[in-house]
């Protein structure tokens, strides 16, 4: 025997049906959800790509940097022989300039030397801005000199430093220092000079003899 039943209960406190109604809104809201999910997963995918040649640049840029760090390497051991080769034909210039003087002054030199004397170093003087611009500049051929040395007496000391003064190579002769020593139990006197240089170049040196009474400069010129 079939039993009816029959719901008397008004429609809004009926038992609503357990199956789910998506409807157009929902369609719509899930089709803008997996569109979203889509976009992020396209720049997800994007930006590890982009990761992925940024980190083949780093590489060659590394690469690059280290070809370059070798090149420039041998480009600085070219420029130091470069100043090098530079300085010595500054050197090798200078020295052909005042070649003649040079060999007449050291022939001077020796023979204003007198005996129980030796030199040990002559140096030129590193030329430096005047502190009075005003002052007037020194002539252009002439340099200060440094002369350092050892004699065993004061008195040949003294005598050398006056046949400077009385010479047509050197002015401006003073005493910078003198030292007392000792070689193998003999005092000895390590002496500096300073002095002012003149290269006098040929044509000069037939003027100042053609000026002068006796034949006080070179000998043999």
């Amino acid at each position: 025997m079939e039993m009816i039943q029959i719901n008397l209960l008004p429609k809004e406190f009926r038992k609503r049906s357990s199956a789910f109604s998506i409807g157009k809104a929902g369609l719509y809201a899930g089709g803008v959800f997996a569109g979203i999910i889509m976009m992020i997963a396209v720049i997800t995918f994007y930006q590890v790509h982009q990761l992925s040649e940024l980190d083949k640049k780093i590489e060659i840029a590394k690469f690059r940097t280290k070809q370059l760090e070798k090149d420039i390497k041998v480009v600085d051991a070219l420029i130091d022989v470069k100043e090098k080769l530079m300085k010595r034909v500054e050197a090798v210039d200078q020295l052909d300039q005042h070649r003649t003087a040079w060999v007449r002054i050291l022939e001077d030199f020796a023979r204003q030397m007198p005996e129980f004397m030796w030199l040990s170093k002559l140096t030129e003087e590193v030329a430096s801005a005047p502190a009075d611009t005003s002052a007037p500049a020194p002539p252009a051929n002439t340099k200060g000199i440094q002369i350092e040395g050892f004699s065993f007496t004061l008195s040949s000391l003294a005598n050398f430093m006056i046949n400077m003064m009385r010479s047509d190579y050197f002015s401006d002769v003073e005493m910078a220092e003198v030292t007392e020593v000792e070689f193998d139990k003999h005092k000895a006197y390590n002496y500096t000079i300073n002095a002012t240089l003149h290269y006098l170049s040929d044509s000069e040196i037939k003027e100042l003899l053609a000026s002068q009474s006796g034949p006080k400069l070179l000998a043999g010129f």
